[in-house]
């Protein structure tokens, strides 16, 4: 009588374990794809809020620029750097009017326009940015920035260069300009020249 007991080694056994796990997976998502579609991604992604997700993409954002900026001023200097910024501020108003207008912001007077400067730099640089409308009217605006993201985070990468002062300087009074042709915007304080915060002036020209 044989009594020999036939078996499996060790590879074949797990090898099958595998196949068959597979198998009762890929069974699943045939059977019920809804709810393993909706496990994988939809599932997970209620349980971000609409501001965890805007602060995730905007750190990403800023983190990105100013790497960017950083190796400009690097490899071309201060002078080149403040340059292709110079013109590129000029290019760029058209645009950032247009996607103001898209948004729904309306408004070409002084208080207004600072107002919409505001607004876009919270929607580029995220929910922590705080900024504040002092001595408004319709023909002159102190704009105070009380909270820079942009400015957080240079200082949190220990970088010394002033990457930004100039930057703000030309693009307020571009955008400002292509909001109303009367319309200028001087950076009177920065934070990157020692002032404890950065502070621009919207002046409406007679």
């Amino acid at each position: 009588m044989n009594t020999k007991i036939n078996s499996t080694n060790r590879r074949q056994f797990l090898t099958g374990l595998g196949i068959g796990a597979s198998g009762y997976a890929l069974g699943s998502l045939l059977i019920h794809p809804e709810v393993a579609m909706g496990q994988s991604i939809e599932g997970y992604l209620e349980k971000v809020s609409t501001e965890t997700r805007w602060r995730i993409a905007v750190r990403s954002y800023l983190s990105w620029q100013i790497m960017c900026l950083q190796e400009i001023y690097d490899k071309r200097g201060r002078e080149k750097f403040l340059e292709h910024f110079k013109k590129m501020s000029v290019l760029w108003a058209p645009g950032q009017k247009q996607l103001a207008d898209q948004l729904g912001f309306t408004g070409n007077d002084a208080k207004s326009t600072a107002a919409i400067m505001s607004a876009l730099l919270i929607v580029w640089w995220g929910p922590t940015g705080k900024y504040e409308i002092e001595e408004a009217t319709g023909e002159k605006v102190k704009l105070k920035s009380l909270v820079c993201p942009f400015w957080n985070e240079v200082q949190s990468r220990k970088i010394t260069e002033d990457l930004c002062s100039q930057r703000c300087q030309w693009w307020s009074d571009n955008f400002a300009k292509a909001r109303n042709a009367k319309l200028t915007s001087t950076l009177v304080k920065a934070r990157p020249l020692g002032d404890l915060a950065c502070e621009w002036i919207i002046d409406h020209k007679a």
